[in-house]
Order: C-alpha cells, then structure tokens, then sequence
C-alpha cells in the first residue's frame, strides 16, 4: 500500500502560512503598541537615532534635544485635544444609540460599552 503523506502537504503548507501570517502580525502589533505606550521616552529615542543616523555633534545634539522637547510639548497637547474631542463624539454616538432602545437592551449596551472602553485604555492609554 502506498503511504498517503503527499495529501498532507498542501494543506500544511496552507496551515504554515497562516500561522506565520497571524503570528508575525500578533507581534508587530504588540510592538506598535509598546512603541505608544512609550511616550516618556520619545525624546531620547529620536535623538539616539538622529545622531546614529546623523553622527550628530555634541552641539547639534543639544539644540536638537532641544526642539524635540519643545515640541513635544506641543504635540502632547495636541494629541490630548484629539483625544477629548474623540470621546465627546463617541459619547454623544452612544447616547444618541441608547435612546433607541428598549431598557434592556440599554443595560446590555452599557456593557458593551464598558468592555469596549476597557479595551480602549489597553491599547490607548492616556498620555503621562
């Protein structure tokens, strides 16, 4: 009797590639989001890869240094008003949402609100 194993390596083949596909994305989101949470530590990042980059001189390096915190100021404020502004209009979607329905399906809402708003803060905590 002839062994059977031909049959087998297409779709492992197949199953190989999608586990790769769902692992490799797993840990570049993973990364994506260490990198946000990070935000105390942007300023010493840009500024060792500007000057890896660069070979900046100890000079340069200080002004540089500089304007990335300056900026980051900035951008900070900036990002906290985008993010005020997001969850205004997501709370005014949701009240908007809740006024259509019926009170059960409100308190089964609500917690899918809660649950989404958990998730939110996991992957998008506020800024320190």
């Amino acid at each position: 009797m002839k062994p059977r194993s031909g049959r087998l390596v297409a779709p492992m083949f197949v199953l190989g590639l999608l586990a790769g596909g769902a692992l490799g994305s797993w840990g570049q989101r993973a990364l994506f989001h260490k990198h946000m949470r990070s935000g105390d530590q942007d300023v010493p990042r840009a500024l060792a890869r500007l000057d890896a980059e660069l070979g900046l001189s100890p000079e340069q390096k200080a002004v540089v240094e500089k304007i990335l915190s300056g900026k980051q100021t900035e951008l900070a404020a900036l990002e906290k008003e985008r993010r005020d502004r997001s969850d205004a209009e997501r709370l005014a979607v949701r009240r908007e949402i809740a006024q259509q329905l019926s009170p059960d399906q409100q308190s089964k809402f609500k917690v899918l609100c809660d649950t989404a708003d958990k998730r939110i803060q996991e992957r998008w905590p506020q800024p320190r």
